[in-house]
Order: C-alpha cells, then structure tokens, then sequence
C-alpha cells in the first residue's frame, strides 16, 4: 500500500493538479531585448498618464532589473516589438487579452505578487480553476484604489456571480440594513483551503459576528455541529425569517428529524421552536427546551 501512495505521488509531483503557471511568462529568455519605459510610453501615452497614477509606477521604477521595471515587468521584452513599430502582440508582447491563457496572464501577475501570503492558495482556489485571471478583476493600467481593482466591490463581484447578487435582493438579506454586501469580509477571492474561499474554516467567520451562538455548549444540537450554520440558513438572502432555509420551521427540523415522536402528532406541536428555543445549542437541557 505504501509503494502505491508513493508511486501516486510521485505522478502527482510530476503532472500537477489545476492551473499550471506559465513558466515562458513567469521567466522571460536569457535572449530577450527590452526597450525600456520611454520607448512604450512614447506611443502608448494614454496608458502611460494612467499607469503614472498607481503603486505599480512606485514600485517598478529605475532601481529594478530590467525584467521588473515599468511595463516590460508586466508585458515582457518590448525591444523586437518596438523596432517591428509596434502593434498589438508584434514581437511576442503579452497583451492580457480575453482569449489567452488564463494561466499565462496570471503568471505575469505572480511573478511579484506569490509572494504575498493571501495569493499562496491563488492556483488551486475556485477563481483559478474556473479560469479567472488576475487581469479579470485588476487594472493592470489603473483601477480601483490600491488594489487597482476593475470595478468596486460588490459590483465587480456580481458580474460573474449573478445568483448571489439575487439573493441580496431578498426580503431578508446579510448585512446590517440595505448597505451593500461585504464580500471581501468573509471570502477571499485569491483562494483559500476552505469551501467556497471563505476567510476561516468551518463556522469561523459566521461566529465572528454572530458570538452569541458560538457556544461551546453543555448540550450540544448535533444538526449545528455536522451541517454547520448553512444546513439550516442561507448566507446571502431568503425569503424567510432569519435566512432561513426552509418556512415554516418544522421543514426545516424535518430535514434531520424524519421521524415525529408519538407524542408530537397534533398540529399543535408543528411549530418546533416554541419548545425547543436554544436551537443552537444547551447548557441545561439535551432536548434544547427553554431553561
């Protein structure tokens, strides 16, 4: 069995799983000719005026080696462009567009940036494997503050989650009042172990803000431990009270609970949380009854 795992191992070290970084992109060629920054900016000014404007202008300046200066850190060797007189992927530039690799384009991007923490998890998180590159969320030029970012948030987010922006049209919506949804509060969108790229596992980042339910309790509801917040509400909206999933409640109860006690048959035992009010959990009472 051990000889197996390692053989599997080995294939796994070698083919790798997701995403794969575009290695011509992450190192340019021994060979390569660069132009320098006033080459580009000379025909490219419009990019140029913006591009002065952000941290990408600070911190790929003079003292940088070439392959990490001004745009050529971003586009590669601008030199066979310039002297074919330009044109859009003439001389092996790399032009972020639509079609190429997702992969390609976010290497570029991880040349520098890998090294930050929150992007360790960026290739095998659901933005990379879906094909998401960093260039469809980040303005290589410009953007939205520091990060540079194509749109505000939520609204960058909602163009490609549409289900979710829906839901926060819902009667009953996360968040306090009608101010719009933090995404970025409880996912991090450059990918993280956890399901769904949620900032903490499990029911971390719910408890967060929601500590009065955190427990840990005497009693606990074994439905709130296996399932987890979600088993029974909705993160984003419903149109139920408290996000709930289902409505009315004994629905919801129904989903662990299949089976009624003799004794819960008459409707008027249907309305489940009338007893059994420490749902989330006990300190006095295994059938989470009012204390």
């Amino acid at each position: 069995m051990r000889a197996v795992l390692l053989v599997l191992l080995a294939i796994a070290a070698c083919t790798g799983a997701g995403p794969r970084v575009d290695d011509e992109a992450a190192s340019p060629p021994a060979s390569a000719h660069w132009a320098g920054t006033d080459v580009c900016v000379a025909c490219h000014e419009a990019q140029a005026t913006s591009y002065a404007k952000t941290i990408h202008a600070h911190v790929l300046g003079e003292n940088r080696p070439e392959w990490e200066r001004g745009c050529e850190a971003c586009h590669g060797p601008g030199g066979a462009h310039a002297e074919a007189g330009g044109g859009k992927g003439v001389g092996g530039m790399r032009v972020f567009a639509p079609d190429e690799p997702a992969g390609g384009k976010s290497a570029a991007c991880l040349r520098c940036h890998a090294a930050n923490v929150s992007r360790h998890d960026f290739l095998r998180g659901e933005h990379a494997l879906s094909g998401v590159a960093c260039t469809d969320c980040h303005e290589g030029h410009g953007g939205v503050g520091e990060a540079m970012l194509a749109r505000d948030v939520p609204e960058l987010c909602f163009r490609c989650h549409e289900d979710v922006r829906a839901s926060f049209t819902l009667p009953e919506r996360h968040g306090p009042g009608a101010a719009p949804p933090a995404c970025l509060d409880c996912h991090e969108p450059h990918g993280t172990p956890n399901l769904r790229s949620l900032r903490e596992a499990n029911d971390r980042r719910c408890l967060e803000c929601h500590n009065d339910v955190a427990g840990p309790f005497v009693f606990e509801h074994a439905g709130v431990v296996s399932e987890g917040c979600t088993g029974c509400h909705e993160p984003h909206g419903s149109t139920n009270r408290h996000l709930l999933a289902r409505q009315p409640v004994a629905l919801l109860c129904y989903q662990c609970h299949t089976v009624t006690p003799p004794s819960h048959v008459q409707p008027t035992y249907r309305d489940c949380t009338r007893c059994h009010v420490s749902i989330h959990g006990s300190n006095t009472d295994s059938h989470l009854l009012a204390p």
